[in-house]
């Protein structure tokens, strides 16, 4: 009987291109290409006899089939840094402004990055298992209701609350409208439409005279708040205070890239403007499945006055598809979607998506995965990963320092029950019956840590609009810095630095 030969990932060694030896790039699967051929003149393997290989020249990394026996004998090859599985992973604007590719290297925040990181044998063990679950259990019941306060442009204190309530559906208000200004408008509507058409029917009021009395009356129709009031605003939004930050950003131009099953192409509140496939046989990056084109709505659905409005209605959207119609894909599909952003210079990465794990060892993850979210910090992109739907270990790629991962709320701010939790989350955001888009036209609610991925990728995209030059370490820095501290003070396992907050990400 034939031993069995399985997917795995092959990293060699950093300072080993993968040019030097020989061997020529490739970013997707081959069909013809002899592995043995391309693994041999890389690590010397003498017993490989499968007809793909994948190869990713910048992280020096090779996907392809090997027996345990094979496996182990690599990883004793000279120029082998690990051999790990190749596993199955599961789903967890219109401006035309090009926001330029000049980042600033931030080294303060690199460093705090890599700082809040580093695991010691005096730390490693500073909550046992026992005791980060007890916590994440009573954090599923956990009472949020003190004020938030902030100041206002005078310097005036006021409560957040006061602005627009997280549990009343004042979208015109929450929108950054001043009630009275509307109240005004709303009145006049009627006043002049009486008193301009006399006995003309209601049909006969054109935009071209309500963008007149808008404009009268100080409401502008080009303004995103006033664009989105006839958008639904999510409970979601609306605890992150999404809409008050439309006053200072919408995120135009940034370019978020949506790592997952791909987008629905003519959805009419979503703009996609390019993307790719890396599921193997699947040329097109159109959404197959339902879950990339949801979490794209949640990013950056339009602004339009139909359906939802997204963290960031500006941002530009881009399909990575590295799952297929079954709503998985293996790591390496993953990973070379993720070097298409690091090509395509992406400023920030949404991963909705992850394998489990069975430990809360932050020692423990994918060497692969943070392989690729080192070269992409290297450029100056931020990748939010979600932590995973287990009620147990933040799952891989978010387990790994380089990339932010992001645990679930409900519309109470309290812990979804089903939210991974760990030492490796770092912000919480809404993910509890999130409504979005979905294919091919219409729109669904949806709970996971993937919902609550791209609230956060939202507002990296919002903050990457104001300040352009930002590194996306200090991007993530800063979200961590304005973040509403819920549950106990500082960082905890089960909400990270706290709730994800737009507003004070923006002001």
């Amino acid at each position: 009987m034939a031993t069995k030969r399985t997917p795995r990932l092959v990293l060699m060694d950093e300072d080993l291109s993968v040019a030097e030896a020989g061997m020529e790039q490739l970013s997707s699967v081959r069909s013809g290409l002899k592995a043995e051929d391309a693994v041999m003149s890389l690590i010397s393997a003498d017993e490989i006899g499968e007809d793909s290989a994948l190869v990713t020249e910048e992280i020096n990394t090779v996907a392809v089939e090997l027996t345990d026996k094979e496996a182990r004998d690599l990883e004793k090859k000279s120029g082998v840094a690990v051999v790990e599985d190749d596993v199955w992973n599961h789903a967890s604007g219109d401006l035309d402004e090009n926001l330029g590719d000049i980042v600033d290297e931030d080294p303060d925040a690199t460093a705090e990055v890599d700082d809040a990181h580093i695991v010691t044998e005096d730390n490693v063990d500073e909550l046992s298992d026992a005791e980060m679950a007890a916590y994440a259990a009573d954090a599923v019941n956990l009472e949020f209701d003190e004020p938030e306060i902030d100041f206002d442009e005078a310097g005036q204190a006021f409560a957040l609350s006061a602005v627009g309530d997280p549990t009343v559906s004042d979208t015109a208000e929450m929108a950054g409208i001043d009630r009275k200004k509307l109240y005004k408008f709303i009145r006049c509507v009627v006043k002049c439409a009486m008193t301009e058409l006399a006995d003309a029917k209601a049909e006969d009021v054109d935009e071209a005279m309500v963008a007149r009395i808008m404009s009268e009356q100080g409401v502008s129709g080009d303004d995103v708040s006033t664009q989105a009031i006839r958008d639904y605003i999510t409970c979601g939004l609306r605890i992150i205070y999404a809409p008050l930050a439309w006053r200072y950003s919408t995120g135009a131009g940034a370019r978020v890239a949506i790592v997952d099953t791909g987008i629905a192409p003519r959805h009419p509140d979503l703009r996609v403007y390019g993307g790719a496939s890396f599921v193997p046989g699947v040329r097109s990056w159109a959404d197959d499945h339902g879950h990339g084109t949801h979490v794209a709505g949640t990013v950056a659905a339009l602004a339009n006055n139909r359906g939802v409005v997204g963290v960031a209605p500006h941002a530009r959207l881009y399909a990575v598809k590295v799952l297929n119609s079954r709503g998985s894909g293996r790591s390496s599909w993953i990973i070379n979607g993720l070097v298409w952003c690091y090509r395509n210079r992406m400023h920030v990465a949404n991963l909705s998506l992850g394998s489990r794990v069975t430990t809360h060892d932050p020692r423990v993850y994918s060497a692969a995965y943070e392989r690729a979210g080192r070269l992409l910090r290297q450029r100056g992109i931020l990748s939010v990963a979600a932590a995973g739907n287990d009620n147990g270990p933040v799952g891989n790629p978010a387990r790994c320092p380089s990339f932010l991962a992001v645990s679930a709320v409900d519309c109470n701010r309290r812990r979804a029950s089903f939210s991974n939790f760990g030492r490796q989350v770092e912000l919480a955001a809404p993910g509890v019956d999130v409504w979005s888009t979905y294919p091919q036209t219409g729109y669904r609610k949806l709970n996971g840590t993937s919902m609550a991925c791209p609230h956060v990728a939202g507002v990296a995209a919002l903050i990457k609009r104001r300040h352009p030059s930002w590194h996306g370490d200090r991007i993530r820095v800063h979200m961590w810095r304005t973040a509403t501290d819920i549950g106990p003070s500082g960082r905890d396992v089960a909400y990270g630095f706290g709730l994800v907050n737009a507003y004070r990400a923006v002001r």
